[in-house]
């Protein structure tokens, strides 16, 4: 048996216009805790966070892929946005730190009949060199330590005149980081808002930004 099998589990039904998606994620995120002073070992993949709903409903009404393109999901988790790429014909790759990450985000692409591949990579010592039509971020760039390293990784695995999509709910440290690292000379960028609601969240109604990224190369 898997861990990801020995994991508890709750179903989501994710409901978009003549599409409904089921997913997995935890049922307890807090039993998956295992030292809360690690922050690695702090299980925010283990469920669909506000920004995954906006990023996925925003590309469900936007995004037309063409056969072939590639996408690429960081910090992946349960892999919400990726999949729905996945549903409009993108060959999608999930990326993501933890291993039990991969293995429930690649069985909630498996229950929506989708086949898609599966990387487990460190931010901080990205080692796959492959290249992406599209590179997906939703809501990951909220540390400062890290978003450095993000930053390489959209400029070194993003094809020419590849697509870049950051989803966050208002968050300073991303906004932070955009109007540090962003280049006009290298990118051309649109921001769109679009709103989440959850009845069974802390908050009931989030404003989602997403920063739609496009490079000049």
């Amino acid at each position: 048996m898997t861990e990801e099998a020995r994991i508890e589990k709750k179903e989501l039904t994710v409901h978009l216009p003549g599409c409904e998606l089921k997913l997995h994620v935890a049922a307890d995120i807090e039993a998956l805790i295992t030292d809360v002073n690690d922050e690695d070992k702090v299980p925010c993949w283990a469920d669909v966070w506000p920004a995954a709903y906006g990023l996925a409903r925003f590309i469900w009404d936007n995004i037309a892929f063409k056969p072939g393109e590639s996408v690429l999901e960081l910090g992946a988790g349960m892999g919400l946005p990726g999949i729905v790429c996945a549903l409009k014909n993108a060959e999608l790759t999930l990326s993501d730190f933890n291993p039990l990450a991969l293995e429930m985000a690649g069985e909630n692409a498996r229950q929506n009949g989708l086949s898609v591949k599966l990387l487990q990579e460190d931010w901080r010592t990205f080692a796959c060199r492959d290249k992406y039509d599209y590179i997906l971020a939703s809501d990951i760039l909220y540390d400062p330590k890290l978003n450095p390293y993000l930053g390489e990784i959209f400029l070194h695995n993003l094809k020419p005149a590849g697509k870049i999509l950051i989803a966050h709910p208002e968050r300073k440290a991303t906004y932070d980081f955009l109007e540090a690292w962003y280049d006009p000379a290298l990118f051309t960028q649109k921001r769109y808002t679009c709103e989440v609601e959850l009845a069974d969240s802390l908050l009931t109604h989030y404003n989602i930004v997403i920063h739609f990224l496009q490079s000049t190369a």
